[in-house]
């Protein structure tokens, strides 16, 4: 990477379990995976394979024994790398009962919860949603915030979301400009404002969606300072890992 590379991110949004849902297809590819991340100055993930009702909800035995042998092959090639176990949870009525009886992975073992919707869902039911998560003393992360449409629609709503304790997260291609320059100026606004908490690779395989972080953080360096980068990839996360509040 250009300039001083820099250890100890930690990704909090990435499909590199294999076989599990739409990320690494065997254990190979989850490790070029890892062997990027690592490249990338990444030295912990939070593997945060989907749920979504009717599609993938009954496999979490799967889940933690992948997980199990992938942490394994990890740890014998990059001692110094960290692997947790979350889910990406795709919203619908059930979810808060789920999450009680642990059908569903929090993050890390945290309250935080990682939460997506359909990018034309409604901001009311995004928002009454994620409210509904944090009045039952979960604290949603909404995952690649930038991708919902009326949420993006105004910076206002992000502001309300943030004060009714829910957190931002943002793709790394995203602010890297994969999807333009306009999702990237809101998203760097967002940036500014104090309204992105995190930021994920939201990796699925070590093709066009590696967890490769090299643009993003150039792109940060340059329009904003070391301190941000580090409190989005690394201070906040942490605060995940140590089951503290931001």
């Amino acid at each position: 990477m250009e300039e001083r590379k820099i250890s100890g991110y930690i990704d909090i949004h990435c499909h590199i379990i294999p076989h599990v849902d739409d990320g690494a297809r065997s254990s190979t590819q989850a490790l070029r995976m890892i062997d990027i991340a690592y490249n990338n100055g990444i030295r912990g993930m939070i593997a945060t394979p989907h749920y979504e009702v009717g599609k993938y909800d009954d496999n979490k035995e799967e889940i933690e024994k992948n997980f199990e042998k992938l942490k394994n092959l990890v740890a014998k090639k990059y001692p110094d790398f960290e692997l947790y176990l979350g889910n990406e949870i795709f919203y619908s009525y059930g979810v808060v009962d789920n999450l009680e009886e642990s059908k569903i992975f929090t993050l890390a073992g945290s309250d935080y919860v990682l939460v997506e919707f359909s990018p034309n869902d409604k901001y009311k039911y995004i928002s009454e949603s994620l409210y509904e998560l944090v009045n039952n003393g979960y604290t949603p992360v909404l995952a690649h915030c930038e991708r919902y449409e009326e949420v993006m629609a105004d910076i206002e709503n992000v502001e309300r979301l943030v004060d009714a304790g829910v957190y931002i997260q943002i793709n790394a291609h995203t602010i890297a400009g994969r999807y333009g320059r306009s999702i990237r100026k809101k998203v760097l606004k967002m940036i500014k404002n104090d309204l992105v908490h995190f930021i994920g690779t939201d990796t699925h395989s070590d093709g066009h969606r590696s967890p490769d972080l090299e643009e993003c953080i150039k792109y940060l360096r340059k329009k904003t300072d070391e301190e941000t980068v580090e409190k989005l990839l690394s201070v906040n996360p942490r605060k995940i890992l140590a089951k503290d509040y931001i």
